[in-house]
């Protein structure tokens, strides 16, 4: 029970630091080359396709142990 839990807690600090690292290589590549947020709305793309990849991975690994 406690391990499920500790699964469900990692994925949601995966998701977290995937947007998160995301948005700060962006910002600091947009700081970089003088762009204005075109590498911070990349690096939140980026950085959210992260994080459902996360979920979706999750979901597929509590699927597998149902069965």
């Amino acid at each position: 029970m406690l391990r499920q839990s500790l699964n469900y807690v990692a994925v949601g600090l995966e998701m977290g630091i995937s947007v998160a690292i995301g948005i700060a290589a962006g910002s600091w590549l947009d700081s970089k080359y003088g762009t204005h947020q075109i590498f911070f709305w990349i690096g939140f793309v980026v950085g959210l396709g992260a994080a459902v990849k996360a979920v979706t991975d999750a979901i597929r690994k509590i699927r597998k142990e149902l069965k």
